[in-house]
């Protein structure tokens, strides 16, 4: 009789427990993107499998039992609606396994071959968030694809559930992207090394943290950091690019969203409560740190300076000497400071706003300001409609962002007036990548855009829905050898033509 009334006590305990789980993200810009429910859903199919296989089994050779369980049943509401809950389960579960079964039938699901290139045009380095101070997300100038056609899919190999919200960088023949996974029971984070032209995995370093930071690749190492706002005690991590070996680990006492930027000998990061930090590129050794302010963003280094933002107490920008660390100016601004500023020239830019990836603050607010690099000094302001939460990238005398609002938006670098505004219907939290000739973007309808970059038009779209299944964009694009190289929630999507590829390179022989 005790152990009947305690079967409710513990499904109440279950029910409590998955719900607690799945209410207690951080209250953060960027979301924790793993917890132990979602690894739990990933195996539902698995664990119903197992079950119908038992129910089938107990019909057959267990038919006394199940005809008296049926008696019990007819006369317990308890039991009835229990019986149930457990139907229903597994009708929605048959209905899911059959549906994802039909989808796995999809021909992009597995890398589609290696496309030969006997010359590599990129650089042999991605020192920073979206390649460098511009924030372009492109390094080697080739045109990115002109029409939506798919080179590879890769899929991560490091857990029951994987999450590429972080960027790939792209090094000659290689590219590197960031991954939060996870399991049943445990968590962690994984950076993975592709090859670029197929899609195959070369080789995959495993952390204990999950991963939001983007690799940075620079003198044949990678690195990047782990954690998200939740998390503490969290290390940047430094890893040979050729092989996946760990050279050195530098540990802070928060989080390292922050993507860090590598210039001469120099590794400078965020580190959530922590501050900013400035390790030796070798040996992981601190040279200085600014302490007492909370730094999520990606800094830039300009013109001696290291440029950076907070959004959390008093909200402002800051430029600090790239030597020892001692403030040159610091600027309070209207908004929270999220997006990775950019520079050119004597003018560094910056995107802010309140809300965070998921969902917009009651009264969306969002803005691009341009000051000047030595003083600090407000050049322009443009208002967006929501929060600017992407990088703000510079090419050509103009600077491109996407905003909360579904908008992604063209501005004169001089004076902040408006060029275009492309409206995408959906936020924007994925930093578009820029080329001579388009501007490619990610929304959270899961949508991938590229745009004319002279009028603002979608050339074309991509619904990675019919692709992977869908789901927001979290990660930047990235544009190389004709290519582009974008994160999806399970995914790493390569999208380009080769038969351009091939011309391009001809072009270039002759």
């Amino acid at each position: 009789m005790n152990q009947q009334k305690a079967k409710p006590s513990i499904l109440a305990l279950i029910f409590f427990s998955l719900a607690f789980s799945a209410a207690s993200t951080a209250h953060a810009v960027i979301p924790q993107l793993l917890g132990p429910l979602s690894a739990l859903l990933s195996v539902i199919p698995q664990i119903l499998a197992v079950v119908g296989i038992a129910i089938l089994t107990a019909v057959v050779f267990a038919r006394d039992w199940l005809m008296g369980l049926f008696y019990r049943i007819r006369e317990s509401v308890l039991l009835k609606t229990i019986a149930l809950i457990l139907l229903l389960i597994l009708l929605g579960g048959g209905v899911w396994v059959i549906y994802s079964g039909l989808q796995s039938g999809q021909p992009y699901a597995t890398t589609m071959g290696e496309i030969p290139l006997e010359k590599q045009p990129v650089k042999l380095s991605w020192p920073a968030f979206r390649g460098g101070v511009a924030r372009t997300g492109q390094l080697d100038n080739l045109p990115g694809p002109t029409h939506p056609t798919i080179s590879w899919l890769f899929k991560g190999t490091g857990g029951v559930v994987i999450d590429f919200s972080s960027s790939p960088a792209v090094v000659g023949s290689q590219v590197y992207i960031a991954a939060a996974q996870g399991s049943l029971f445990s968590s962690g984070g994984a950076v993975y090394c592709l090859d670029a032209n197929s899609g195959v995995e070369l080789w995959r370093y495993d952390t204990p943290v999950q991963i939001f930071s983007s690799p940075t690749v620079a003198g044949g190492r990678v690195y990047v950091g782990e954690g998200f706002h939740q998390d503490a005690d969290c290390q940047l991590h430094c890893i040979d690019a050729s092989d996946g070996r760990a050279i050195w680990t530098f540990r802070t006492t928060s989080h390292v969203e922050s993507t860090p930027f590598v210039s001469q000998g120099k590794v400078y990061f965020g580190a959530g409560n922590d501050g900013v930090y400035c390790v030796d590129a070798l040996e992981g050794k601190q040279i200085w740190h600014y302490p007492s302010v909370h730094v999520d963003m990606s800094p830039v280094v300009w013109k001696g300076n290291v440029y950076f933002g907070t959004g959390y107490g008093e909200y402002r920008i800051y430029a600090v000497d790239a030597n020892s660390g001692e403030e040159v100016w610091s600027k309070r601004v209207s908004y929270p400071a999220w997006g990775s500023p950019s520079a050119d020239g004597d003018t560094v830019f910056f995107g802010l706003g309140n809300g965070n990836f998921i969902e917009s603050a009651a009264v969306p607010q969002g803005r691009v300001t341009a000051h000047n690099a030595e003083t600090g000094e407000q050049i322009w302001e443009y208002e967006a409609e929501d929060s600017v939460l992407t990088a703000v990238a510079y090419r050509s005398g103009f600077v491109y962002f996407g905003s909360r609002d579904g908008n992604v938006y063209a501005l004169n670098a001089t004076n902040g007036t408006l060029r275009w505004k492309s409206r995408i219907g959906s936020p924007v939290v994925s930093s578009p990548a820029v080329t001579e000739s388009a501007v490619y973007a990610g929304a959270a309808n899961g949508v991938i855009y590229r745009i004319d970059i002279g009028n603002g038009n979608v050339v074309w779209q991509v619904d990675t829905d019919r692709i992977t299944g869908g789901g927001p964009i979290y990660s930047s694009p990235a544009i190389a050898n004709g290519k582009l190289y974008i994160g999806l929630k399970d995914y790493l999507l390569c999208l380009g033509e080769e038969d351009m590829i091939h011309e391009m390179l001809e072009q270039d022989d002759q």
